[in-house]
């Protein structure tokens, strides 16, 4: 204290004003900053009871689901399928009965292509399948604690209150992840992407049709959004969890 009034007499009377100010905005971020510390695992908690419980969620280790998808950009609709089995794999055919994409993760690595005529996927293309990987893993993630959340405190979204969740994950875009202060869903996830020479994009999924399998709670209409224009629609009629998979559904040889 005696050090800062020797050196306050040295100051003029708007650099006292600025140097109080100052004090004050550290003060206050460092507040805002621990805010919602204790709120952090609250909420993580209720994610999971939400979801069907820590110990049914932890259980999970493949998801397959298959259905519809609707294409705005392309007017054009179509088959879907995917399945992801933990850490870091997935694999989505979009309209098969066209003769349309492949896209595989596995750890780390990408594919893309159509058929069997599968070849290193584009850097756009590999962080778009992280993104997913990062989305779909989600309560898993928070579940055995690979996912590292932060609290951000409270949006509104479509007139609806969120809390706001910062994850980030290993080789993956960070993630924006809105939970209904209600229900404690999963309402929306969203992450910024790199679109190379075209700048850059907030990229989202909104999540609606929550349906319970085998204890679990799973989205079945996915919303896909660029910035605030909507790409395409993800619509799930069957969906199996930790069920035997094909040899070789995460590779080119599949």
């Amino acid at each position: 204290m005696f050090v800062f009034s020797s050196f306050k007499k040295n100051l003029r009377l708007p650099e006292v004003l600025c140097l109080i100010l100052f004090f004050m905005f550290v003060q206050l971020v460092s507040v805002s900053a621990h805010a919602y510390e204790g709120q952090m695992q609250k909420t993580v908690n209720n994610v999971l009871e939400a979801y069907g419980g820590k110990n049914n969620i932890l259980k999970i280790n493949t998801v397959s689901a298959h259905g519809r998808i609707d294409d705005f950009l392309r007017k054009t609709s179509g088959g879907y399928a995917r399945t992801m089995r933990r850490p870091n794999e997935l694999r989505i055919d979009i309209m098969p009965e066209r003769g349309g994409e492949v896209r595989i993760l596995s750890n780390g690595k990408g594919l893309q292509g159509s058929g069997q005529k599968l070849g290193e996927a584009n850097p756009i293309s590999l962080s778009s399948m992280r993104y997913q990987y990062g989305y779909l893993d989600l309560p898993m993630s928070l579940a055995d604690e690979s996912a590292k959340a932060i609290h951000r405190g409270v949006e509104e979204l479509q007139g609806r209150p969120m809390e706001i969740l910062s994850i980030a994950l290993t080789s993956a875009p960070l993630l924006k992840v809105y939970i209904d202060f209600e229900t404690h869903l999963i309402r929306r996830v969203e992450a910024k992407f790199d679109m190379g020479g075209m700048g850059s994009s907030i990229l989202g999924t909104e999540y609606e049709d929550f349906k319970i399998v085998n204890g679990t709670v799973f989205p079945l209409k996915l919303n896909n959004f660029a910035g605030e224009k909507n790409i395409s629609v993800l619509t799930i009629n069957r969906l199996t969890i930790n069920q035997p998979l094909p040899e070789g559904v995460f590779s080119s040889g599949y």
